[in-house]
Order: structure tokens, then C-alpha cells, then sequence
């Protein structure tokens, strides 16, 4: 009895050891995606299309990812490089203080420079002018950057705050200012400088150019051509632009304005036919003109 128990027990043992080694040879259950986190070797090589597939697609999404990472950082390099943080600042305060520290200096190279530019452009436009005229465009940069550059930067920073301590209204004080630089400097101060410098470097009597400039005023509309720009800019000027920065808003714009006053001072040369064979000395543009 003892025998026969002993020989049924060790069946069973073997019959669950051959079904414990047998389960290790069983494929597993493809249907089950929580059994297979991973693709086996066997999978691999059994859907070698699929796999190409996934590693190419992962291939270019990883190069077009380094792509849009390179011409990013690039971007923004070359942002850095043109505009780098707080350049433009700093170029605005070293101006600023250029113009407070050296007002003279500043008004006379900003003046000039302008007149420079401005008159070189106007020449060529002047029909009756075959080659450049190097002693007026020299003549309306001293002009220029000492009567417009340096004279208006003493006028306006320390002569009218003396002449007009008394107002203490910023609209009132900018339209006396506007009316005094507009009826008395213009006629008086800012303009016949520009005729007697023309004589100085041409060497014509200065008597010649006062009546030229006598002529402008009366039958071409000097004045009321320099009223009809410079009221309305020096009105703007004295109410809204700082002191230190008034010569450079004269400055810039004079220069659009000279530009077209410097060619009506010599009206009546847009013909060809009707420019002398010994052109005159062509007017010097006061500063209506500059």
C-alpha cells in the first residue's frame, strides 16, 4: 500500500515539472500588448519593412529637429550681432552727452555735415551747373556750421532764456521765441550772412550781395517762403524738442529744405538754352536755403 502511494506521488511530481519546463517554450500571446513593451530579435527579423520604417521616420524627425535648433540659434546670433541688448541705449546717451557737453562743437559738425550733403545734392540738379562747384559747397559748410550751427545754438540756449526770463508759460514762451526768431533773426541775422560769405569766396563786392539778397526778399519770396516752413518747425521745435537738441532738429529740416530753396534763389535756370556760357557765381543759400 505503502509502495503503490509512493509510485502516484511521484507521477504527479513529474507530471507538473514537465508542465512548468513545457510553459517556458510556449510563443507568447501576440494579442496582448501589455506582454510585449519591447520588439524581440524574432520580431525583427520577422517584419524587417515595419522596423525601417519607425528607425527612418525617427532619423529625420531627429535631423529636422537639429535643423530648426541650428537656424534658431543662428537667428538669434546674427539678432545679437545687429542689434545686441542695449546698444542702441548706449549710443543714444553718448549722443546726448556729446550735445550737452560740447553744444558749439556739436551744432558746427552737425550743421555742416548737413550743408555738405544737402548742397552737393542740390548742384546736381542745377541744370546750368556742368561740374561741381567746390568754393560754394565749401562756403555753405562754414556758413552753415558756424551761422546755423553755432549762432543758433547760442541764441537759443543762452540769449533767448535771457530775453524771456520773465515767462513762465511753456506755450506762450514758444511762440515768443517762434515770432522773435522768425520776424527778427530771419531777416536780420540768419539770411545776409549766407550773401556775404558768397561775396567773401567770390570775391565780389559785398554791396552786390546785399542787393542780391534785397532782390530775393522783394520779387522771389525769400521770407515768406522761409514763414511757411520755419513758423510751424520752430513752433514745434521750442515746445517739444530739448534744449541741447534743437540745433540738430534745425539741422535736419534745413536739409530737405535747402534742397529746394537753393535752386529757386536762381530761378529761371531750368532751361538748358538759357544757362550763359560764363555762368555767374551761383547764390550761396542763406539759411532759409540750408
Amino acid at each position: 500500500m505503502n509502495h503503490r502511494m509512493t509510485s502516484i506521488a511521484a507521477a504527479l511530481l513529474l507530471v507538473c515539472s514537465s508542465a512548468q519546463y513545457t510553459s517556458a517554450f510556449v510563443a507568447p500571446n501576440h494579442s496582448s500588448p501589455a506582454q510585449r513593451s519591447t520588439p524581440s530579435i524574432q520580431d525583427i527579423h520577422t517584419a524587417p519593412s515595419s522596423f525601417n520604417v519607425v528607425v527612418s521616420t525617427n532619423k529625420l524627425l531627429g535631423r529636422s529637429s537639429n535643423r530648426s535648433h541650428t537656424n534658431s540659434c543662428k537667428q538669434t546670433e546674427l539678432s545679437a550681432a545687429l542689434l545686441p541688448p542695449g546698444k542702441l541705449a548706449a549710443i543714444g546717451i553718448g549722443v546726448a552727452k556729446f550735445y550737452k557737453a560740447s553744444p558749439l562743437v556739436a551744432g558746427f559738425l552737425t550743421a555742416s555735415t548737413k550743408a555738405c550733403v544737402a548742397d552737393s545734392m542740390a548742384q546736381y540738379r542745377d541744370v546750368c551747373t556742368t561740374k561741381f562747384d567746390f568754393k560754394r559747397n565749401i562756403a555753405m559748410v562754414l556758413y552753415s556750421g558756424t551761422v546755423l550751427g553755432m549762432f543758433c545754438a547760442i541764441m537759443y540756449n543762452h540769449i533767448f532764456p535771457v530775453i524771456f526770463a520773465g515767462e513762465t508759460r511753456p506755450i506762450i514762451l514758444a511762440v515768443k521765441m517762434t515770432l522773435f526768431d522768425g520776424f527778427i533773426n530771419a531777416p536780420l541775422i540768419w539770411l545776409p550772412p549766407a550773401y556775404i560769405a558768397q561775396a567773401l569766396i567770390y570775391r565780389y563786392p559785398k554791396r552786390e550781395a546785399i542787393q542780391k539778397y534785397v532782390t530775393d526778399v522783394k520779387e522771389n519770396g525769400l521770407l515768406k517762403k522761409y514763414w511757411s516752413l520755419w513758423l510751424p518747425a520752430s513752433l514745434t521745435n521750442f515746445m517739444f524738442v530739448p534744449a541741447h537738441f534743437r540745433v540738430a532738429f534745425v539741422a535736419g529740416v534745413s536739409f530737405f529744405w535747402m534742397i529746394i530753396l537753393s535752386l529757386v534763389a536762381n530761378k529761371g535756370d531750368e532751361d538748358v538754352d538759357s544757362c550763359p556760357v560764363e555762368p555767374e557765381p551761383r547764390l550761396l543759400a542763406p539759411r532759409a536755403m540750408d
